[in-house]
């Protein structure tokens, strides 16, 4: 299918669709936190004002990148995309690109605000990339097609069906590009590991060492947690959307009456899911961990990666409970931090630390929420919830701004060591606020 039949085929099933078918400079900081006075009174009202906020962000969020733009794009990297979709950073000039996979959870506040027309604006865009490139890209510029993002896609079409059940049109569309990123790029030679399950490659990004564009493509840019050799390991976060992205093609299958490919994608979810479950799975520990095939071992190293296999559902009843028992390790007064404390940096002569501790970020305080609901851990997942929240509504309250990233034991948000200033984010952050809120008060 070449771009002009793409473009034309998801224009024809869109018009169908719409008629109705802090500043933390310590890494080391203490778990001392600064309680603001004022953090959880009234916090459900507070958070009702924000979130009311955030449902009139979306359309001034807007980005465009047809050929007026291209033409017009000072930096001459601009891809091409058939409809309008919402940037990383909102209508913040940072980050103004499409994520591969920031934007399946910004589609989930999106589906939360009623703005089905925006999410399905996004998924075309993303499966046009997959149409031309084979794969969703990190971001919409020319520097980022050497590379993907977890493969988030298949959520968000499973999310959207769940509501616009009707749409057949999106449905044939997702279902062979889906099929081709799954098997082609997630599971082609330069993703396959020797055991069964796919790690994260960059394909000759320019400027980079590769072991740190590898890392990109993970979305944990830039983390401990893989050792500084990602190309060696299989990122739990990464096979876990995998084997959503196989439970979805199995449903779509199912749809249109294919038998015999429900019951192979049936299969490859169950088999990606016992080899997680074999890999990374650390009985003694009770808790997943970052597995290395090279070395053959697990990497010692806590994260809410841990929380992805619930997610998926693929954890059983007694694993989810010691993930459970060791919520402690990352449960802070003011979120969730992605590790349990600071790890040294393997790549200290590159780049600073981003996805490890103080950090609680935002796409990830969204998975241990809804992973803990899955298993029916209503209570913690409303306690680590609030915590949250209560710090987004009070840090905006505070700036009137949103935050790539949150401090979640001092307080406040993080300004990247990286960067002179730091940078106010919607995307994935309105999303945290919008889902996470209404699971802290549900």
């Amino acid at each position: 299918m070449d771009r002009r039949s793409f473009v034309s085929m998801a224009v024809a099933s869109t018009v169908a669709a719409a008629t109705g078918i802090g500043r933390s400079e310590d890494r080391n900081a203490a778990d001392s936190p600064i309680k603001y006075p004022e953090d959880q009174k009234n916090l459900k009202a507070r958070w009702e004002k924000l979130d009311n906020t955030i449902r009139g962000w979306w359309d001034g969020d807007l980005h465009r990148a047809t050929e007026k733009e291209i033409r017009e794009d000072p930096k001459k990297t601009l891809l091409f995309l058939p409809f309008p979709y919402i940037a990383g950073g909102g209508s913040e000039s940072a980050f103004p690109e499409i994520y591969g996979w920031d934007t399946q959870f910004t589609n989930l506040a999106l589906i939360d605000h009623g703005r089905l027309d925006i999410v399905r604006w996004n998924m075309l865009d993303q499966l046009s990339q997959i149409e031309r490139f084979g794969k969703v890209l990190n971001g919409n510029r020319s520097f980022y097609i050497t590379r993907g993002q977890p493969p988030l896609l298949a959520w968000s079409v499973q999310n959207y069906l769940r509501i616009k059940k009707a749409d057949d049109e999106l449905a044939l569309l997702a279902y062979p590009l889906l099929e081709r990123a799954y098997l082609h790029y997630w599971n082609g030679p330069l993703h396959a590991t020797p055991i069964g399950l796919s790690t994260c490659r960059d394909s000759g990004a320019k400027g980079m060492p590769p072991e740190l564009a590898s890392e990109c493509e993970s979305g944990l840019d830039y983390t401990p947690i893989f050792g500084g050799k990602i190309t060696e390991c299989v990122p739990i976060h990464v096979n876990c959307a995998l084997v959503r992205q196989a439970q979805v093609l199995a449903m779509l299958a199912d749809r249109f009456g294919w038998k015999d490919k429900v019951a192979r994608w049936q299969k490859e979810a169950s088999d990606r899911a016992n080899r997680i479950n074999q890999y990374c799975w650390d009985d003694a520990k009770g808790t997943y961990m970052e597995y290395n095939y090279v070395r053959k071992a697990r990497l010692p190293y806590y994260s809410l990666n841990t929380f992805w296999p619930l997610w998926a559902g693929i954890a059983s009843k007694a694993q989810a409970q010691r993930v459970v028992d060791n919520i402690g390790l990352f449960d802070r007064p003011f979120g969730m931090t992605f590790t349990d404390k600071n790890y040294p940096n393997p790549h200290p002569q590159f780049i600073a630390l981003e996805w490890a501790y103080p950090e609680a970020w935002p796409p990830q305080q969204i998975i241990v929420a809804l992973a803990l609901q899955r298993y029916g851990y209503q209570k913690q997942a409303r306690d680590v919830s609030r915590r949250y929240i209560g710090n987004v509504v009070t840090t905006w309250e505070n700036t009137d701004l949103l935050w790539e990233r949150y401090n979640g034991v001092n307080g406040g948000h993080i300004v990247p060591m990286e960067r002179a200033e730091p940078k106010p984010l919607h995307g994935f952050s309105s999303a945290s606020a919008v889902v996470v809120g209404r699971i802290a008060f549900s």
